[in-house]
């Protein structure tokens, strides 16, 4: 059971390593891009291309799911990155339970996006955990975990192919001495619990608080979707969205008190209450892609004068 190319990356090993299973489950093709073509899952592609039957139901929850879940007599379910909640009555059908591949080392970074916020907070290292699948979230059990390194410049797509690589391999090693019951399952020091949430479009708008580091983070972190943005307010008293699309860290100029400016090397500097970043590449609201110091000539004169406020951390 599984959807995104995390989910995919961990099917194709199973079956390149002889646990081909014998029923896919998967989301419903959706929508994809601006021209919005119906898109199957990459999950739906690994099972398709190795002849293996599909299914992609609207829920879990009625007396079709379960049938059709227990006529297959699994042994065993592998869920990663599903997309649904898994009721009790089909958690019970396999002889061996159900078994997660989550994005982080749990306890830590339960929930829907645990590779983003994993970047978000600054971690060196996450991983991968194979936990037994109880009816709380992210709650059961622990299998096995690897650790993986989070690198300096790594967005959140970045790491999820490591982890979904990681997650793969520790399945196909893992699977072996689970069905042997050489493995004993460790529960998880539910005090040390962390939890995160589904991401939304409003979570990429900076705030005026904000420092360089935090918003260099978010950048890595919402890289792909929703991306980040800032409101900058306009003199005629509008305000002006401009997406960030390539950020780094860089010297702030201690005679500048405005929010930017051009620095000697000619890099439009965005100054925050701890930090300054140098904005490589923005994006107005309706407007392409331009290189900050592009952006300054063409909106310094349309920007409301914005002083820099300095925040007590």
């Amino acid at each position: 059971m599984g959807t995104p190319d995390i989910a995919a990356e961990a099917l194709e090993a199973l079956v390149n390593s002889g646990f081909k299973p014998s029923l896919v489950i998967t989301q419903k093709d959706k929508p994809v891009g601006r021209k919005q073509i119906i898109t199957p899952s990459p999950v739906k592609l690994i099972a398709l291309k190795n002849n293996i039957e599909v299914w992609q139901p609207n829920t879990l929850k009625d007396k079709e799911a379960y049938e059709k879940i227990r006529s297959a007599s699994p042994d065993i379910m592998i869920v990663v990155a599903y997309g649904k909640i898994i009721p009790k009555n089909i958690i019970d059908i396999p002889k061996f339970g159900i078994l997660n591949i989550h994005a982080s080392l749990l306890p830590k970074f339960r929930g829907a996006s645990p590779a983003q916020y994993a970047i978000l907070v600054g971690e060196k290292e996450t991983g991968v955990s194979i936990m037994q699948i109880d009816e709380q979230l992210d709650h059961g059990p622990v299998v096995a975990q690897r650790s993986v390194k989070i690198a300096e410049d790594d967005t959140t797509e970045s790491l999820l192919k490591k982890l979904s690589l990681a997650g793969a391999s520790l399945l196909v090693e893992t699977l072996p001495l689970y069905f042997k019951n050489s493995i004993k399952p460790q529960e998880q020091d539910h005090t040390q619990a962390t939890f995160t949430k589904i991401i939304k479009k409003e979570d990429g708008e900076i705030k005026e608080s904000a420092t360089a580091q935090e918003i260099e983070r978010m950048a890595r972190a919402f890289h792909s979707w929703p991306g980040v943005y800032f409101m900058f307010s306009e003199k005629n008293g509008k305000k002006l969205k401009v997406k960030f699309k390539k950020v780094s860290l860089c010297e702030c100029d201690p005679e500048r008190k405005e929010k930017i400016y051009l620095n000697k090397k000619r890099k439009l500097v965005f100054q925050t209450r701890n930090g300054c970043l140098s904005l490589l590449e923005v994006q107005p609201e309706s407007k392409n892609k331009m290189s900050g110091e592009a952006f300054y000539q063409g909106y310094k004169d349309k920007l409301a004068p914005l002083e820099a406020k300095k925040y007590k951390v």
